[in-house]
């Protein structure tokens, strides 16, 4: 496959102006590779539009390169092979790992959500279809090919790929192509998530140097975040709050990174004295399965080294006497039974999906639940309504009163933010010829555009869904 007359171009089919669907096809004059292949998470009608149907043949691309395993850069890979794509889905070892329980996890949930849908609207004739099921995750899976970091791989005629560390969550990668322009070699560099300089767990990205092309998320390209070092002292006053009032704390969280990160921030709270001891539930067969694909990796490359430091010290960082990770479905819903306080740590982080659409039904209507916000929340996401004040939400299509409080604690982005940003473009020896703002709602582009504009960077486009540029 090849881009026509010999020129070389990208197109962007999602992640441009919103922040969740993630997917960018590189045509080249040997090759067509696709940047990520991300479910979007929004609306039930707009996300069925948006994942059904492809804008190209699914079979065209050559590879699909893989940024991370964030279901919004990873979870339309079961539909596309589905529909007929047999290339080599490339990303690194620790995403691979990753990948086989992502996928196979949002497959059930796709599958078991659909069911209980259909359940509740029997009476009104009202059903949906999964997107796709086990048997299309599989596929997809028998498509993985793992690299090493920093490794040459050569995913189609024409074009060089490195996948190098992004910071954002474990495995994540910067993917830096190589090929040949019409008016010689070039170089795009693709950031996925770009992780933060300060992170709890991740080692932070270093910008390669030499990019003609760059490719950069947004989600935070206005804002900067609150400090990582006060996440212990934020959350020990939550618990010391619910220790009082007896709450029931609601933690819609990420199975991958969040959940992590959150159980590591209670671990090093057990070590204070003044920080009660409230039973923490990780109601996520997912994220159960990721935090031991972590323990696999805590030696590796990805880990922050203070974090290393602290794991050898603390021997398990991922484990306490009042901790219990919950599979099965019998304890997820003993859980609703339980008095507080308690903390419930459960997916899916923007409340789209998963066992916490559960816990919410059952308890948003009770002023002792607390919902605790500690990741992005796209727009037209149930979170993002939550997080917006709404007072009436529609949970598997039924309408609830929303009497708990809802919080947010920005702490724990693992995005990086307008700072970040800015620090790692002036990190490349030379400046792009084009730079790409892509996953960052309009407000966020348009105020990153701004900064690097003022730092005397041109060059900048914010390109609409469907938009295609010429690569000179």
């Amino acid at each position: 496959m090849a881009a026509p007359g010999g020129t070389a171009r990208i197109t962007f089919h999602g992640a441009a102006g919103e922040v969740t669907g993630s997917r960018h096809l590189l045509e080249t004059a040997g090759s067509a590779l696709l940047l990520d292949c991300g479910l979007f998470q929004g609306r039930r009608a707009e996300a069925l539009l948006k994942n059904r149907n492809f804008p190209f043949p699914p079979a065209y691309p050559d590879a699909v390169l893989l940024s991370h395993a964030h279901i919004d850069h990873c979870g339309l890979l079961p539909r596309l092979a589905g529909d007929g794509f047999a290339g080599p889905v490339i990303a690194t070892r620790e995403t691979a790992d990753l990948l086989s329980i992502m996928l196979m996890d949002s497959a059930r949930l796709q599958e078991a959500d659909a069911k209980f849908f259909n359940k509740i609207h029997a009476a009104d004739g009202e059903t949906i279809e999964p997107l796709y099921g086990e048997k299309e995750a599989e596929q997809a899976l028998a498509l993985l090919r793992p690299c090493e970091p920093g490794e040459v791989v050569s995913p189609a005629a024409g074009a060089r790929a490195r996948f190098l560390n992004a910071g954002h969550v474990l495995g994540s990668s910067m993917i830096q192509v190589d090929f040949d322009g019409p008016s010689g070699p070039r170089r795009l560099l693709y950031t996925g998530d770009l992780g933060r300089r300060e992170v709890p767990l991740m080692r932070p990205p270093e910008p390669p140097p030499d990019v003609d092309y760059l490719v950069m998320e947004s989600t935070y390209g206005g804002r900067t975040h609150e400090p990582a070092a006060g996440i212990d002292s934020r959350l020990a006053d939550l618990l010391r709050r619910a220790e009082k009032t007896g709450a029931r704390i609601i933690i819609p969280a990420f199975a991958l990174e969040r959940s992590q990160e959150i159980i590591v921030a209670f671990d090093r709270l057990r070590n204070d004295p003044s920080v009660p001891r409230i039973p923490v539930y990780v109601d996520s067969p997912m994220a159960v399965n990721i935090t031991e694909v972590f323990k696999k990796h805590l030696s590796g490359h990805a880990f922050d080294r203070d974090f290393k430091a602290y794991a050898g010290r603390d021997g398990d960082p991922f484990g306490f006497d009042f901790i219990k990770y919950v599979r099965s479905k019998e304890e997820s819903q003993a859980l609703n039974d339980k008095p507080g306080p308690m903390i419930i740590i459960s997916a899916s982080g923007m409340c789209e999906g998963g066992r916490v659409l559960h816990h919410l039904r059952n308890h948003i209507g009770q002023e002792n639940t607390v919902i605790l916000m500690v990741g992005y929340q796209a727009a037209g996401t149930l979170g993002r309504r939550l997080q917006d004040g709404q007072k009436k939400v529609r949970i598997f299509g039924l309408e609830h009163e929303v009497a708990a409080s809802v919080e947010t604690m920005p702490h724990f982005s693992s995005h990086a933010d307008r700072d970040d940003i800015l620090a790692f473009v002036k990190g490349l020896e030379r400046r792009p010829r084009k730079i790409f703002l892509v996953h960052g709602e309009d407000s966020q582009r348009d105020a990153l555009a701004e900064a690097l504009a003022a730092e005397g960077y041109g060059g900048i486009e914010k390109p609409g869904l469907g938009e295609t540029f010429v690569l000179d």
